[in-house]
């Protein structure tokens, strides 16, 4: 090809056609520039190829950690409002002439915590090397530095009202309570022998206990203002650590949304909102839930008493909580239970959606067991939740 226009150019000058060369050269020279336009042409759409590659990439990373965050906020969110319910059935009792029978059942309930922070690490890694720049959109990368930075000061608020207000009111309360208001009878029932504590030698309480130390009368505890002043505080923290894993998940959901929309694969989805459920289901799941829906099969096997998590009695008298239907179910679809069923899971669900101030600690007992709960909605909870299972799969 170089040898023909040589050979063109050679022609046009030994025959003095100077005029036409002077055109050639031009023609000539358009041509290169036009060969190195494509050329960077085509080296520019491989960059934005493998840009854009990159990009989906990150956004599916960010995609996975922002779904699991979504799954444990849920759940500490729950674990914190089921903790400020109880403190505040505690602090209540202090304005009644009569304490409840239930009380000794919230005494120490309110006094737990944990800690948990939304995995950030691809995030984190982005800005801090600089990667964050394959993302093309502007007002994303903006969201992205913004959720980092909302998450870190409500973080930053759940470790000063833990240390302010949980930590005091811990204090507080084991300088009132002298040891324990349960009886001899109450603590020897309880099955302590697969503990950590007992497995390696430290437990502080004998497999057996002999005598209650310290016992002393509950009603002076409901008299003690070093006992109302813990749970005031106990009640302040878990509150409003709730009120602030609420706000993460809320804006964990948001930045999930506008990936979602960044992204090819998942463009189409609906926009997530705080009532989502974030479970995966498989076909033994939907199997325990209808195996469950049948031990329940009429009101005589439902037992709206529960009062341990053991369902030895349940099972051996054919007469079930919801909670022992599903763990009946569990052993005899999958052989074993945890606490990560999904089956389960999607029954606690539903019960939020008609918990109407019944639950307090426990979704599945608490409203098992409360006086206002029918037969008829227990039914209600599982055919809405099968019906739920089936769409999913």
């Amino acid at each position: 090809m170089i040898k023909f226009f040589r050979k063109i150019r050679y022609d046009l000058i030994e025959k003095n056609k100077t005029g036409k060369y002077l055109k050639y050269a031009i023609g000539e020279i358009i041509l290169v520039m036009i060969g190195i336009l494509l050329a960077l042409q085509v080296n520019e759409w491989n960059k934005e190829r493998n840009r854009k590659m990159a990009e989906q990439k990150i956004i599916t990373q960010l995609q996975t950690d922002l779904k699991q965050s979504q799954i444990e906020l849920e759940n500490i969110k729950d674990f914190y409002l089921g903790r400020a319910r109880v403190s505040a059935q505690v602090k209540q009792a202090f304005w009644k002439s009569e304490l409840p029978d239930n009380i000794k059942d919230y005494i120490f309930g309110g006094m737990s915590s944990r800690i948990y922070s939304p995995i950030l690490g691809t995030a984190r890694s982005m800005i801090n090397s600089g990667n964050i720049d394959i993302i093309s959109s502007t007002e994303l990368k903006n969201d992205i530095i913004s959720y980092i930075e909302k998450v870190d000061y409500s973080l930053k608020d759940i470790n000063r009202y833990e240390e302010t207000y949980y930590r005091k009111g811990i204090e507080l309360a084991y300088e009132a309570i002298p040891n324990t208001y349960l009886s001899k009878e109450d603590v020897n029932s309880i099955n302590r022998e697969n503990s950590r504590l007992y497995a390696n030698n430290l437990n502080q309480v004998p497999l057996k206990v002999d005598k209650v130390p310290f016992k002393s009368d509950i009603n002076e505890l409901f008299e003690d203002e070093r006992f109302f002043k813990a749970y005031h505080n106990l009640y302040i923290s878990h509150r409003n650590i709730y009120y602030q894993y609420h706000n993460i998940l809320e804006i964990t959901n948001e930045l999930l949304d506008k990936l979602n929309q960044a992204s090819d694969a998942t463009k189409n989805l609906s926009p997530t909102t705080i009532e989502n459920h974030y479970l995966v289901f498989e076909a033994s799941d939907l199997k325990i839930l209808q195996k469950a829906d049948v031990l329940l099969s009429d009101s005589s096997k439902w037992n709206n008493k529960q009062e341990y998590w053991n369902c030895d009695n349940d099972i051996a008298n054919e007469k079930y909580s919801i909670y022992c239907a599903l763990y009946k179910a569990c052993m005899e679809v999958n052989g074993k239970v945890t606490n990560e069923e999904s089956a389960m899971e999607i029954i606690l669900y539903t019960i939020k959606k008609y918990e109407n101030r019944r639950v307090i600690k426990y979704p599945e007992k608490d409203w098992n067991n409360h006086p206002d709960t029918t037969f008829e909605e227990v039914k209600k909870i599982f055919k809405e939740s099968i019906d739920e299972v089936k769409k999913l799969l």
